[in-house]
C-alpha cells in the first residue's frame, strides 16, 4: 500500500466541503432529530433530559456514520482496485479525468447538469428504530447521495484510483467519511452553536462549491495529463512547510564512514521473484553495487526514471553496478510487468516481491524508493521521490570506487 499523508489530507477536506455543502449542510439538524427521535427543540436544551437526548443523538450519529461509512469504503477499496488497470489506458484516464473536470465546472456553476440535480434518497416518514435503524438510515443516505456529494466523492474516487491497490483506496475512503462524520456527530454534541454558526456560514455555500469545482478541476488536470501521481510523491511536501519534517524530497546523504566501518545498516536479506517465478536473493548480488529501486506500473513518477535506469545499467554495469527494479505492488503481476514493458523499455534486472518487503525496508508513503548498496550488502543511501541521473551518479560513483572488502583485508 503506498498512500501519501498529502492524500490523506485531501481526502479528509472533500469529506468536511461536502459536509459544508448546500445539500447536506442545512439538512444536519434535521437527520440529528431524525435518527435520535429528539426534537430541535429538546436537543438545544428546551424541556427535557438534556443528557438523555445528547446520548441519543451520540448513540445515533455513530451509528449513522458507520452506515454512511460503509458505502463510501467500499467505493474507495473498489477504486483502488481497479485503479492499476485506469492509469494503465491512457484513453480511460483522460476520460476519466474530464469527467471530474465536469463535476467541477457544475459545482462552480458554469455547467448545469440537470441529472446531478436530482436527490435519489429515499425518506419515510416513521423514524428510524434505534441504533439499526440510524445504520440503515446512514447506508440510504450514501447510496442516494445528493448532488454536492457526488461530484467531490467522485474526486476523491479518481485519488483512491491512483492508490494502485484496494488497501490505498479504503484508506483514502476513510479519510473521506472522518471529514463527514467528525463535524456531523461535533454538530449533535452543540446544536445551538451549529444553529449559530449556520446563520452566519449560510451566505458562503456557494462558495465553497465553487471552491470544490477549483479542486475538483486541478484533480481532473492532473489524472488527465498522467500527473496525478504527483500527489503521492514527495516533491509536493516541499510546498507545505508543516509536513516538511514528515515528508522530504530526499534525504541528505549519510556522512560516509571509512572503509569497513559498520554504522551502515544491511540491507534486509529478502527473496524476490523474477519474472520467470524463479526466486532470487538479494544477498546473491554481494560484490557489486546495487541501485535498488522500488517503483510499480501504475507509478507515474516511477516511470520518469526508467530511461536514467537504463543509461545507468549500460554505462556502470562494466564498472560492478547491477540496476534492480522491484515491484511491490498486489496489482503487479508477471504478466502485468511484461505487458508494461512491452510499451516502457527496462534494459536492467525486474523483479517482484511481497508486499511486507516494502515495510522492512522502511519505505514508507510513495513511490518511487532508491536504494544504493555497496559490494558487502550495506545500504550507502536512500532516495525517496524521483531523481535525476546526476544526483544517482553521485552517490553511486564513490561506492563503485572502493575496493572490495575481500581486495582490504588481503592489503
Amino acid at each position: 500500500m503506498q498512500v501519501s499523508l498529502v492524500n490523506m489530507l485531501i481526502a479528509f477536506a472533500g469529506g468536511l466541503l461536502s459536509f459544508l455543502s448546500p445539500c447536506v449542510l442545512p439538512l444536519v439538524p434535521g437527520y440529528l432529530s431524525l435518527m435520535s427521535g429528539v426534537s430541535i427543540d429538546h436537543l438545544k436544551g428546551e424541556g427535557g433530559s438534556r443528557s438523555g437526548a445528547l446520548r441519543a443523538v451520540v448513540i445515533n450519529s455513530i451509528a449513522f456514520n458507520i452506515g454512511l461509512s460503509v458505502i463510501f469504503i467500499a467505493l474507495g477499496a473498489t477504486a483502488g482496485l481497479v485503479g492499476s488497470s485506469i492509469l494503465s489506458n491512457p484513453w480511460i484516464r483522460i476520460a476519466g479525468g474530464i469527467v471530474i473536470i465536469v463535476f467541477g465546472l457544475h459545482l462552480i456553476g458554469l455547467l448545469k447538469i440537470k441529472y446531478l440535480y436530482k436527490d435519489t434518497r429515499q425518506f419515510s416518514n416513521e423514524k428510524p428504530r434505534g441504533v439499526l435503524g440510524s445504520l440503515t438510515l446512514g447506508i440510504a443516505f450514501a447510496a442516494g447521495w445528493t448532488p454536492c456529494i457526488g461530484p467531490i466523492l467522485g474526486g476523491i474516487m479518481a485519488l483512491a484510483a491512483t492508490s494502485g491497490g484496494w488497501k490505498g483506496g479504503f484508506v483514502l475512503a476513510t479519510f473521506y467519511s472522518a471529514g463527514l462524520a467528525v463535524p456531523f456527530l461535533i454538530t449533535g454534541l452543540g446544536i445551538n452553536k451549529f444553529l449559530g454558526f449556520y446563520s452566519k456560514f449560510r451566505r458562503h455555500l456557494h462558495k465553497v462549491e465553487v471552491v470544490s469545482g477549483v479542486v475538483l478541476i486541478l484533480i481532473g488536470l492532473l489524472i488527465a495529463t498522467g500527473y496525478s501521481s504527483l500527489l503521492a510523491s514527495s516533491r509536493l511536501a516541499g510546498m507545505l512547510p508543516n509536513l516538511e519534517a514528515l515528508l522530504k524530497v530526499a534525504p541528505a546523504a549519510p556522512p560516509t564512514p571509512a572503509p569497513g566501518n559498520s554504522k551502515f545498516a544491511p540491507a534486509p536479506d529478502v527473496e524476490f521473484e523474477g519474472l520467470d517465478g524463479k526466486p532470487i536473493r538479494l544477498s546473491s548480488l554481494r560484490g557489486r553495487v546495487v541501485l535498488l529501486n522500488f517503483w510499480a506500473t501504475w507509478c507515474l513518477p516511477c516511470r520518469a526514471e526508467i530511461p536514467e535506469f537504463n543509461a545507468l545499467q549500460r554505462d556502470l554495469a562494466p564498472k560492478g553496478l547491477s540496476v534492480v527494479g522491484v515491484s511491490v505492488s498486489p496489482v503487479d503481476t508477471s504478466d502485468s510487468i511484461r505487458s508494461f514493458q512491452k510499451d516502457i523499455k527496462q534494459d536492467y534486472t525486474v523483479l517482484r516481491g511481497a508486499e511486507e518487503i516494502g515495510s522492512r525496508f522502511g519505505n514508507g508513503p510513495g513511490l518511487p524508493v532508491t536504494y544504493i548498496i555497496d559490494r558487502e550488502g550495506r545500504i550507502r543511501q536512500k532516495f525517496i521521490g524521483p531523481q535525476t541521473r546526476e544526483n544517482f551518479e553521485a552517490a553511486i560513483n564513490p561506492v563503485l570506487e572502493e575496493a572490495p572488502a575481500t581486495a582490504r583485508r588481503n592489503d
